[in-house]
């Protein structure tokens, strides 16, 4: 039976779902009020059992056509088995004579966030709540639109009104500390959960989304202060266990991170994302053996964590293992198809195991798709040189800066670092070095840390130091 309804697997449901069934299979006539087919409505959609759930619906229909809820359930049943769009109509229909109910409102407006109509959703939910501004419900559902749209200022603000009316509610409060990572000032939103927590100092769930936006904003000593205030309240806690190492492994504090986490593992034995952040952190460490077991581990939980898949990839190929690491990559990629990174990270596998090949292919495959073509190119780039072929990657940079606009550096201090160690075409840069300066903000910290052979070359002393003076 569906987890859903174990509780109610008592005597009651179990009773009511044979009576229908019961009077569906003798086609004899029976009589439920509104309230128990809502129930058997609402069983028949938790266990999947579809003929049975249409079944319902349409008795519910001949005996209460005009019940809003059970239309709502018929409105469901449409977008689930036909598209959100068909199922739209028929609630638009209905509202035109009941333009003002609030469950058909956000019915409504769930079916507008399916069909990807943000606009329309938001409208009804801004309409709910000027019927009544106080439902958490409709505030938490505004508040994820606002996140698909990417639009984290209101976001964070929807959220805000709502945990100003329940202080202590973790469903708004992780999801305000998420989105304020994103906004302009997030300092406001960091003094905004510093004084909950002072007016709550006994709530947990205040000082976590505390404590994960200080991590966000990579504030980590205050964030783990912050996560430790929260498991002396209670040591239950395994997202503050959790997010407590995460903050202590960006320190490079390892030993604690991973104690951190084997103690929120203990309370959650099962979540693979703690798994997961073990796996990575062993790697971090270079342990490939462990940060592999544990990456296995997270996808017996979660086989669609790309991630993981891609971690132990990486793990093998540490231990130069590429027969092992290549259906673990081939997995993400395939998990993740549209992922750049997986495929610049088997690009690069294959070209160090010498498969120039069909590395070749995959580059030259990403770079003609075009989008982030700056890391592309210096991947290739690189590889190239990695094999002796440091003309061709030369060559390649420089195409592929004359033919595109780029908003960073990087690919031009790429050009110049690796041009400058051939002597014959090292004085021969001009053009790209003033386009360099001319373009981007240029520091001497950004030449030191991307290409110091560039300061080392008397032939451009003078015009650094005067471009750097002018600039500062």
């Amino acid at each position: 039976m569906n987890e859903e309804f174990e509780d109610l697997g008592n005597d009651d449901i179990n009773e009511l779902i044979e009576r229908f069934e019961d009077c569906q299979s003798t086609g004899q006539g029976c009589f439920f009020d509104s309230d128990e087919l809502l129930e058997v409505i609402d069983y028949f959609f938790a266990v999947n059992e579809v003929s049975k759930t249409k079944s319902a619906i349409e008795l519910a229909l001949q005996l209460y056509p005009n019940e809003i809820e059970i239309n709502i359930r018929k409105a469901q049943f449409i977008s689930q088995e036909k598209d959100p769009q068909t199922a739209i109509l028929y609630l638009e229909k209905l509202k035109e004579t009941n333009p003002e109910d609030s469950d058909l409102l956000f019915a409504l407006a769930s079916l507008y966030s399916q069909a990807g109509i943000q606009s329309k959703a938001i409208e009804s939910y801004e309409t709910l709540l000027v019927q009544d501004d106080e439902d958490i419900e409709v505030y938490s559902s505004l508040g994820e639109e606002y996140f698909a749209l990417e639009d984290y200022e209101s976001a964070v603000k929807i959220y805000k009104k709502a945990i100003k009316i329940e202080p202590t509610n973790s469903f708004l409060l992780q999801p305000f500390a998420y989105a304020s990572q994103y906004i302009d000032n997030p300092d406001r939103s960091i003094q905004f959960l510093k004084k909950l927590c002072k007016q709550n100092p006994f709530s947990e769930q205040n000082w976590i989304s505390y404590g994960i936006l200080l991590y966000y904003t990579e504030n980590f000593f205050d964030a783990i202060t912050a996560f430790e205030l929260a498991i002396a309240i209670s040591e239950d806690n395994s997202t503050a266990h959790l997010y407590k190492a995460q903050s202590l492994i960006s320190l490079d504090n390892y030993k604690d991170g991973i104690e951190s986490l084997h103690e929120a593992k203990k309370l959650d034995p099962d979540e693979p994302l703690v798994i997961f952040f073990l796996g990575q952190a062993y790697e971090k460490q270079g342990n490939w053996i462990t940060a592999a077991i544990y990456y296995k581990d997270c996808i017996r939980f979660d086989k669609f964590n790309s991630d993981a898949w891609l971690g132990v990839a990486m793990c093998y190929f540490e231990q130069d293992d590429f027969h092992s690491a290549e259906p673990y990559i081939q997995q993400a990629i395939e998990i993740e198809p549209t992922n750049i990174q997986f495929r610049l990270a088997y690009a690069e596998m294959l070209y160090k195991e010498n498969y120039i090949e069909k590395s070749e292919e995959l580059y030259q495959e990403l770079y003609d798709e075009g989008k982030e073509l700056s890391i592309i190119t210096i991947n290739w780039a690189m590889a190239m040189v990695s094999a002796d072929k440091t003309m061709d990657a030369i060559h390649l940079l420089r195409e592929t800066i004359d033919n595109n606009t780029f908003d960073k550096p990087n690919i031009y201090f790429t050009l110049i670092e690796i041009s400058s160690k051939e002597p014959y075409i090292k004085d021969h840069l001009d053009d790209y070095i003033f386009k360099l300066f001319l373009d981007f903000d240029i520091t001497y910290e950004m030449i030191e840390n991307n290409c110091p052979s560039l300061l080392k070359n008397p032939h451009y002393e003078n015009l650094i130091k005067i471009y750097i003076d002018e600039k500062e």
